[in-house]
């Protein structure tokens, strides 16, 4: 036999008592804000500002596309400074250890520095005469960093890490009629 079963009485909740609050339909003038110090604009400062929906004349920050340009070939320039430090450095350091003729850095320094650099790989190649160590790993350019002097001289300083030490090597860097050149050196 089957039982059949009702459902029983629904039970009685009670819901909280919620509390309203009136929002007022104006928000307070700015100045009564504690610690507020922004003036609202007035209706003749609105109406002088620039309309959005018209394109600018100059860009937001008060350049002109001239300036701009100039500052981006200065970015430019100041890059390829930096690469022809970090290029230099290691090739000088590649040539003290032998691993380079030092007749290869005629293209990028001057006469002078060329000079100095053809004594100093001699020098090293000598002392690497009385040694029996073996050839050297190569070494590898960490990096350089460059500043403008004036409108064509940088100074730089380049690091050239080499298995058991790092070297620093300082440059001065200016322009020539063909391109850079560096016109002096120091080799830490």
């Amino acid at each position: 036999m089957t039982t059949l079963t009702t459902a029983a009485e629904p039970a009685t909740e009670r819901t909280p008592a919620l509390t309203v609050t009136a929002v007022p339909a104006t928000l307070p003038p700015l100045d009564s804000v504690a610690g507020s110090n922004v003036e609202p604009a007035s209706r003749e400062a609105r109406s002088q500002q620039h309309p959005a929906w018209a394109p600018r004349q100059r860009p937001l920050d008060g350049t002109t596309t001239t300036e701009r340009a100039q500052a981006e070939l200065r970015r430019e320039e100041e890059r390829h400074v930096r690469s022809l430090a970090r290029i230099v450095a290691l090739a000088c350091v590649e040539a003290e250890l032998g691993l380079r003729p030092a007749r290869q850095l005629s293209a990028w320094l001057d006469l002078a520095t060329y000079q100095k650099m053809i004594r100093r790989a001699d020098l090293a190649q000598r002392i690497r005469a009385a040694r029996t160590d073996g050839l050297a790993a190569a070494p590898k350019a960490l990096g350089a960093r460059a500043c403008r002097l004036g409108q064509e001289t940088y100074e730089a300083s380049a690091t050239v890490q080499l298995p058991d030490r790092a070297r620093a090597m300082a440059l001065r860097i200016e322009k020539h009629r063909t391109g850079w050149k560096v016109t002096a050196l120091e080799l830490g």
